[in-house]
């Protein structure tokens, strides 16, 4: 055939694996063919590009979702070890690094046009319930200098990677089903009390979104004790929104608040709320309890009111009580070896033993140990002993915690349920850090940086759909239950000598066809 000799031609169709994965992506590609992810990119950014930017963006999704790569491994995914490529008719040659990056550029002059349609129509498809939004800050640091950038900066790491750099990217996602619907990409390094106003600028024309299906009431602000700041409680009410989340701890007032409900007042004032995974409504153990009181906010000369719930959990109780003994018990050993070296060598200085007294000596649990350091080089003494009036008013706070909020018709059990659901939106952003792997960037322009975090989120979107439909088909399974489930579905392709391609798709068990997609 055209000189070809029976080696070229086997070499010719042998140069794919016999095997390649089909996965989860009957799974996840109809989530996003249903949101119009191709067809709206392609809409907003029409191009004619061998690949268009919506088959990119396809692929990009895709990727974070399944198999998480580096722009540069990419191509050789989609068509080397899976049907991609196949499916979305692009040559796995065209998806090289450059391409890939060169899309994202693309894509970032209308990030906030394609988010918010791409969300509007997962919300109407959906219904999803906009009552409630959590409020949450994630971190994701970079792999270089990222020296074009404005948005990658030094600051404080959640990844506990002070020495890199990164950027915070503030989410807005719904209670139970956890759904992301807004997303801001923040520099690295402000703090976090002060970006709560603007997310509450934010918020104030969303629900009236002519796209979102029918009207929605101005939803609840959920976020966490930094980001309850005077400032944010006072713009809330300003704006018609409600706002919900602990006060900060240690505060005079907070103190003042818990130390005004008495004993008395706590027996009576369990609460029904009861926690996933532990005793059922009913059971003899009381885990929650829960009093009403006031609090004030004050900003520029403005006093708001609003109501605190003052919570004692027992579980709380236990942590508190465990950490105080585990931290009492480190630092009395660590003082007590000081005392062992007093005088000798170089804890015969005084301004050495002082270092050394700071270090052993740090956090809250240092008030709780009198320490005295006397005499002079050579002839130093160190005496300490634990306060015990300073631990029993540590210990009157033990458990407690103080939820401030404007939301009048929010009773104990609600407020108290509505805020744990905080730790389960936590965990669900922590997705962008596993299973997503937004860290580290390996890109290092600002547009880049822009257009991976809104995949990341579009991946993240649709594993909360994907979410929610196992829960409406009631199905006891995890998303990543539901993924691994379809992870080892294969492709088997076989050559022949005139160039075509015979394909068998293993056949989908009973369980796969369950799984909503």
């Amino acid at each position: 055939m055209n000189g070809e000799t029976f080696a070229d031609q086997y070499a010719r169709v042998s140069q794919r694996p016999p095997a390649r994965q089909l996965g989860a992506v009957p799974l996840v590609l109809p989530i996003l063919e249903e949101l119009g992810l191709c067809a709206t990119v392609n809409q907003l950014r029409p191009s004619r590009a061998l690949v268009d930017p919506g088959r990119l963006a396809l692929i990009l999704v895709l990727n974070r979702l399944l198999a998480p790569r580096p722009l540069s491994g990419i191509g050789e995914w989609a068509a080397q070890e899976t049907v991609v490529s196949d499916l979305l008719e692009v040559a796995g040659e065209h998806l090289y690094d450059m391409r890939l990056g060169r899309a994202l550029d693309a894509l970032f002059p209308v990030l906030g046009e394609l988010w918010d349609r791409l969300v509007a129509s997962a919300i109407r498809q959906e219904g999803v319930d906009l009552a409630v939004l959590h409020w949450d800050l994630t971190s994701c640091f970079f792999a270089g200098e990222s020296k074009e950038s404005e948005l990658a900066r030094y600051g404080y790491s959640r990844d506990k990677r002070p020495a890199t750099k990164q950027v915070n990217p503030g989410i807005n996602v719904t209670g139970p089903e956890h759904v992301p619907v807004q997303y801001r990409v923040r520099p690295g390094n402000p703090a976090d009390c002060t970006t709560p106003v603007a997310n509450v600028e934010a918020l104030i024309q969303f629900p009236g979104r002519s796209d979102l299906g029918g009207q929605h009431a101005r939803p609840l602000i959920v976020s966490d004790r930094k980001r309850v700041t005077d400032e944010a409680v006072l713009a809330c009410p300003r704006h018609g929104l409600t706002d919900l989340g602990p006060v900060p701890p240690g505060e005079k007032q907070t103190l003042a608040i818990i130390a005004s409900v008495p004993d008395r007042e706590w027996a009576t004032s369990a609460l029904a709320y009861r926690p996933r995974r532990r005793a059922p409504a009913g059971h003899p153990f009381v885990p929650y309890r829960g009093v009403w009181r006031t609090i004030s906010f004050r900003h520029h000369g403005q006093t708001v009111t609003d109501r605190a719930l003052v919570v004692w959990s027992a579980a709380k109780e236990r942590l508190d009580v465990d950490k105080r003994k585990t931290l009492l018990k480190r630092m009395l050993d660590g003082l007590a070896q000081i005392r062992a070296h007093l005088n000798q060598r170089q804890y015969r200085r005084r301004d050495y033993v002082v270092k050394r007294l700071a270090r052993v000596g740090t956090g809250t649990t240092a008030a709780l140990i009198d320490v005295a350091l006397s005499g002079d080089a050579g002839a130093l003494r160190l005496h300490f002993a634990i306060n015990r009036s300073k631990v029993q008013a540590a210990q009157a706070v033990d458990g407690k915690s103080v939820l401030a909020t404007n939301a009048a018709a929010l009773t104990a059990d609600t407020a108290l349920a509505t805020y744990q659901e905080q730790d389960a939106v936590a965990k669900a952003m922590a997705l962008l850090k596993g299973p997503l792997r937004v860290r580290p960037f390996f890109v290092q322009t600002d547009a880049r940086i822009q257009g991976l975090v809104f995949v990341n989120l579009v991946a993240l979107l649709v594993r909360a759909i994907l979410g929610l439909r196992l829960h409406r088909a009631g199905l006891a399974l995890s998303v990543e239950q539901a993924l691994a489930a379809f992870a080892a579905l294969q492709v088997v392709e076989v050559g022949f000598a005139d160039g075509s391609t015979l394909r068998r798709v293993a056949a989908p068990t009973s369980r796969h066809r369950q799984i909503p997609g």
